[in-house]
């Protein structure tokens, strides 16, 4: 039976584990970002410390899910940017390994951003995830659901989030619990990855 509390800093390893390993439109991606603590320092790490909401889903102790949320993006900046100096540099020192693929990776997130929904009306996001070997047993809707109440609780007016068309059992979640399409584009940022430009959307939901 699992159980969901809110994440603590102690959880980074092993929320950057689950993310890292289904980062390639939800499959694993070593080839596209090879660090794991790389991803958790850039990606994880910021809605530990600034987030709000954020939940994970143990079980037997273990974290086996979790959901990344902020009821704004200026907090994860402030956290973020006075330490990307001093990344940078491990990252060029190679001690996240080559430094070519992250860098790529990262850039190519600067050049080819996904859409996104007015933080005015929608000032909250998130990211979820569940571990390949816990999933279909209800723990990504019981995080979201979680994680909306949370955020209702703190009266965030609206919440958006976002994902491709490839990811059609995360689609099927989000419109179950009331989320509806705002926008979409075809972005050419997996094309290097996959052979081919993903349509980028996001989601959005009035609280």
């Amino acid at each position: 039976m699992a159980c969901l509390r809110p994440a603590r800093k102690e959880d980074l390893p092993a929320i950057a584990r689950i993310a890292h390993a289904t980062l390639l439109l939800g499959g694993p991606g070593p080839e596209v970002f090879p660090s794991q603590a790389l991803w958790g320092e850039l990606f994880v790490a910021p809605y530990l410390h600034r987030g709000c909401c954020s939940l994970v889903a143990e079980v037997d102790g273990e974290v086996v899910g979790y959901i990344l949320g902020a009821c704004g993006r200026l907090p994860l900046l402030l956290y973020l940017l006075p330490r990307l100096p001093l990344i940078l540099l491990r990252l060029l020192l190679f001690r996240y390994g080559p430094p070519w693929p992250h860098l790529r990776y990262l850039l190519r997130l600067l050049l080819f951003p996904g859409p996104h929904a007015p933080g005015k009306r929608f000032p909250a996001h998130l990211h979820i995830g569940v571990d390949p070997k816990a999933q279909g047993k209800g723990l990504g809707k019981a995080l979201l659901e979680a994680f909306l109440n949370c955020l209702r609780a703190k009266g965030v007016r609206g919440v958006q989030l976002s994902t491709t068309r490839a990811n059609r059992a995360a689609r099927g979640l989000y419109h179950a619990l009331g989320f509806r399409l705002w926008a979409k584009r075809a972005s050419p940022f997996w094309a290097p990855y996959r052979g081919r430009p993903v349509i980028h959307e996001v989601w959005v939901k009035e609280l």
